[in-house]
């Protein structure tokens, strides 16, 4: 089955008042996609937080496992598969690159509130126009960066 390219409710927003459309794109779109960043802002932060608790957690054991090795001659303690657990993890954050999504979608946040602010100099359809298209390629840049980082690893 295949959709129409523009839909009912498209079609309907339409014919609203001018007003009612820049509402409309405003608490649907803007909005919707401040929060989606936001969230995956957020998203990163922890996981990135959690990662480095783990990594740094590694090496902690790894260091007292030295340690008891080196005082009390105990060479069968599983020293090797924490420092290959805490490598993993490295590689890991590393792979995912938490920290700078988190930097990335923190941004694309920010300056889709900026846009949102922007939202109260609309003031006919001309403008609004302007407004969306400004709106949508800020969404599409963050998306091509976001492929792009994503392509070199």
């Amino acid at each position: 089955m295949t959709e129409d390219t523009i839909s009912e409710n498209m079609l309907d927003i339409r014919k609203k008042s001018f007003e009612d459309r820049l509402d409309y794109y405003v608490s649907s779109r803007i909005n919707e996609q401040r929060n989606w960043y936001f969230t995956k802002a957020n998203d990163n932060k922890k996981l990135a937080r959690q990662w480095f608790i783990g990594l740094i957690s590694t090496q902690a054991i790894v260091v007292i496992l030295l340690l008891l090795e080196i005082a009390y001659e105990l060479y069968f303690l599983p020293t090797a598969a924490i420092i290959v657990a805490g490598s993993s993890i490295l590689s890991w954050t590393q792979i995912k690159r938490f920290q700078d999504l988190t930097t990335s979608y923190t941004l694309t946040a920010h300056e889709i509130g900026i846009l949102k602010s922007q939202s109260f100099e609309v003031i006919d359809d001309k403008s609004l126009s302007d407004f969306v298209k400004d709106a949508e390629n800020a969404f599409s840049r963050e998306h091509t960066q976001w492929v792009a980082r994503k392509d070199k690893h």
